[in-house]
């Protein structure tokens, strides 16, 4: 009897990363601020983005779009990780990971999160998913 081939179906496709606002964020300097910003991290890929930095603000809006072309959707991940700016270096102030279920399941969505890892804190993000054709590797 003959070994079956595996099959694997990939989905591809560009996923819009929206980084709307933050909200109460924890004080992490000596000022009493912040400079926060955002860096967008695909697991997988290793693909990179990152927000401007906002100064002086425990509240930023950035309103800043990525777009991320993603091979393999079904098993990637996207890191939110939002960092604080200084003179001297950065310091992390918390994260969000979420995989892509939920936006290839409804197409486009906004949700409030809270920043994992942070005293405090929110994130506001807008996905949208683009599929294009998908992919089955018989090999």
């Amino acid at each position: 009897m003959a070994a079956k081939k595996k099959k694997e179906m990939f989905i591809r496709g560009v996923l819009s990363v929206t980084v709307i606002s933050a909200e109460d964020l924890p004080i992490v300097d000596l000022m009493g601020k912040a400079d926060p910003y955002v860096v967008l991290l695909m697991k997988k890929s290793d693909a990179k983005q990152k927000t401007r930095v906002i100064t002086n603000n425990l509240n930023p809006v950035w309103n800043q779009t990525f777009d991320f072309m993603v091979e393999d959707a079904l098993h990637e991940m996207v890191i939110i990780e939002v960092w604080d700016h200084d003179t001297f270096g950065k310091d992390r102030i918390g994260r969000v990971i979420m995989t892509l279920t939920r936006v290839l399941m409804e197409g486009e969505y906004q949700e409030c999160y809270n920043i994992d890892l942070a005293k405090s804190g929110r994130i506001t993000l807008s996905f949208k998913w683009v599929p294009q054709h998908k992919v089955i590797d018989s090999s």
